[in-house]
């Protein structure tokens, strides 16, 4: 339903007239840190003003544990919700009623006054003064104020559908929190309107997982009946600061970085496409590399040197994405087996990466159509072209530097048939092509494609853990995103999809590697540590559990299967 908006004469006036769209644009990010830096200093923090209780880590498997008994914020100073950026947040929060992404919105004259009078009190702060400097200075904002206060209305306020019903807007998203019909909490991340929600017993907060005191927090907390089982945002920061520093971020390429009090911050703020105008979708903050579950689990206790390698494999895998070549909406946590989030997983995809022969080789022999799906249709002679297009994009990966750390790993480990690499890439070959059954005997399957390309097994998807596979095939109208289980950042996530008429339950991939990068290490996981989340390491300081398993084949020892996933 569409809402009814009803402006002041002023304010509709001073929108329509006054807008002017500015493009976002990805600037140095080496440039962007130091004018995020440039605002800390010029920050009114509170850290003197307030008492924080962190108590226990939360549980990262069941959300009924609540493992701290009291709240997180023990006081406050009196004087800080007195401040004039403080009160205008406040007034304005008082609108934000309908958390459901789901719920429509009417907004009143009283409403956008009261965002006209916090967009008033922001502007005028010194933080703001010099974020809108470096935004002018960048070609990102306009000089005139009132055209300025237009785009930041735009930017944050203006009203969009997620699915069907216009009620979100970035403010929301950010400051006041958003739900779904699933009682989760998808979005809330400010600290002004947790503490204000826990002052009057409808948020109860259950622990942190990860911390920078007094900084920032990665956490879970009730919010009356939904369930956040993790949030982060910034503690003791200022809403002019806040506002500041993700409007930044956001019209500068979405994935930032800065320094407060020594602590490394790392900002993620996404944008989205509205009627051709740019609007805030999500802002938060992260310390340390991001949050990590309360169950993470170091490198296997047995093997130290596989940590070693993934962390050398992580800095020579040049062929991975950098930061914007992918942009990845998680959409909505699965609900059952219908599709609840609308739009697709990948949202952009910088091209030029398929230009590199890792990605070149491996997309040939994808348009090719080299393998049947079906698990119960014999595959073709592996021979001829098909071999060919595999050989050519097998020597590929395995002249890749992450390969080359990979193959030394399992010489030290003294595995069989690595005196060279000549030597050990026949079995190599095996190990990906060789092939067996999956139904009744027919030999239509292998651990290449099983991993790669993706099988149909009755009325599922069977395997299929390659973040380019999917990008192809979700561009071309194939798959269908239905939503998440979990997922760190933009480096790996489980989910569930369909491809044409079959439905894959709950499966995930790296999105943040190269395919050689997939194919050495799980290779070793194969080779060295099969078994369910038997391989596991932390890759860019995140948790990873590689299941694998091998079985005889016609050619010796074959990949059945192997993936890695974010949560044990």
């Amino acid at each position: 339903m569409m809402k009814l908006v009803i402006f002041s004469s002023i304010f509709i006036i001073f929108v329509n007239s006054l807008y002017v769209p500015y493009a976002k644009k990805r600037i140095d990010q080496s440039v962007v840190t130091q004018a995020l830096n440039a605002l800390v200093p010029l920050d009114q923090r509170i850290d003197a003003k307030v008492t924080l209780n962190y108590q226990n880590m939360a549980s990262g498997k069941d959300f009924s544990h609540d493992n701290s008994p009291y709240p997180l914020f023990t006081s406050i100073d009196a004087s800080v919700m007195q401040g004039p950026t403080y009160k205008a947040i406040n007034n304005l929060l008082q609108y934000y009623t309908k958390p459901d992404i789901d719920a429509s919105e009417t907004m009143t004259e009283s409403w956008n006054s009261s965002i006209s009078d916090f967009l008033d009190t922001i502007i005028s702060t010194q933080v703001m003064q010099n974020a809108w400097q470096f935004l002018q200075q960048n070609s990102l904002s306009p000089t005139d104020k009132d055209a300025f206060k237009s785009q930041l209305y735009t930017l944050w306020f203006q009203l969009y559908a997620r699915n069907t019903a216009i009620g979100s807007s970035g403010f929301e998203s950010v400051f006041s929190g958003e739900t779904n019909s699933t009682n989760d909490v998808v979005r809330f991340n400010n600290w002004i309107k947790f503490y204000t929600q826990e002052q009057s017993t409808n948020v109860n907060y259950h622990g942190w997982f990860t911390k920078a005191n007094g900084i920032q927090i990665t956490l879970q907390f009730a919010w009356n009946d939904y369930h956040a089982m993790k949030q982060s945002f910034l503690l003791n920061s200022s809403p002019e600061f806040e506002f500041s520093a993700y409007t930044i971020c956001a019209l500068s390429g979405g994935d930032c970085t800065m320094s407060i009090n020594g602590q490394s911050i790392e900002i993620a703020a996404s944008t989205l496409s509205k009627n051709g105008q740019t609007v805030i979708d999500e802002c938060y903050a992260l310390s340390g590399g991001g949050p990590a579950p309360a169950t993470t689990k170091k490198p296997n206790k047995n093997d130290p040197e596989l940590q070693t390698l993934v962390d050398q494999m992580w800095a020579a895998d040049k062929d991975r994405p950098q930061t914007g070549d992918i942009k990845i909406n998680w959409g909505n946590k699965v609900n059952g087996k219908t599709d609840v989030s609308p739009d697709p997983m990948f949202t952009h995809v910088n091209e030029d990466l398929y230009k590199k022969p890792v990605y070149a080789d491996l997309i040939t022999t994808y348009n090719q159509n080299l393998f049947t799906p079906q698990v119960c249709t014999a595959e073709s002679p592996m021979s001829g072209f098909k071999k060919s297009y595999l050989q050519t994009v097998f020597n590929t990966f395995t002249s890749s530097p992450a390969f080359d750390l990979a193959f030394k790993y399992l010489q030290n480990k003294k595995y069989p048939n690595t005196s060279s690499l000549d030597a050990f890439k026949p079995f190599l070959w095996n190990l990906w092509f060789g092939t067996y059954s999956r139904c009744s005997g027919t030999m239509g399957s292998s651990g290449w494609e099983h991993v790669f390309s993706g099988e149909w097994k009755g009325d599922e998807i069977d395997g299929q853990h390659d973040w380019t596979r999917y990008y192809l095939l979700e561009k071309a109208g194939k798959i269908n995103y239905y939503g998440y289980y979990s997922y760190d950042s933009q480096l790996i996530g489980t989910f569930q999809y369909t491809w044409e008429k079959y439905l894959k339950p709950k499966g995930g991939f790296f999105t943040a590697t190269s395919p050689a990068f997939d194919f050495s290490i799980l290779t070793v996981c194969a080779l060295e540590h099969s078994g369910a989340n038997a391989c596991q390491f932390n890759l860019d300081n995140y948790p990873i559990y590689i299941t694998s398993y091998t079985q005889k084949c016609d050619a010796g020892t074959c990949i059945s299967t192997a993936y890695p996933s974010d949560e044990p």
